[in-house]
């Protein structure tokens, strides 16, 4: 491993990210945080949804995607998304369920 291997690894986290910030645009702009310095994004969750927990239930139920509730690390009503240790094609699949389960929540709800 060498300076090539670390250009390619970075290359691949801003990707990634990238794809993560598209998936998360059904819930707004203002909504997402991190990123920079980190291998994860915060996401506020519309106001209604004041169990994260369940949210994050319901989107792996429904949608195949997992998440980490806000709740677990003092931060409610958030989800953390991480986007480290995944290859490019995993992250786009995994994006693309993320968005169809976010614009789903935000458009009707957690529907069973």
């Amino acid at each position: 491993m060498g300076p090539e291997w670390v250009i390619d690894q970075v290359k691949n986290l801003v990707k990634n990210r990238e794809l993560l910030l598209d998936a998360l645009s059904p819930l707004g702009q203002d909504a997402v945080k991190g990123g920079e310095g980190a291998i994860y994004l915060w996401a506020k969750l519309p106001h209604q949804y004041h169990d994260d927990f369940e949210v994050v239930r319901w989107l792996a139920r429904k949608h195949g995607v997992v998440l980490i509730p806000g709740c677990s690390s003092g931060c409610p009503g958030y989800v953390r998304i991480s986007f480290g240790g995944l290859v490019e094609d995993q992250c786009r699949v995994a994006s693309d369920r993320l968005k169809r389960g976010l614009q789903q929540l935000v458009d009707e709800g957690m529907v069973p």
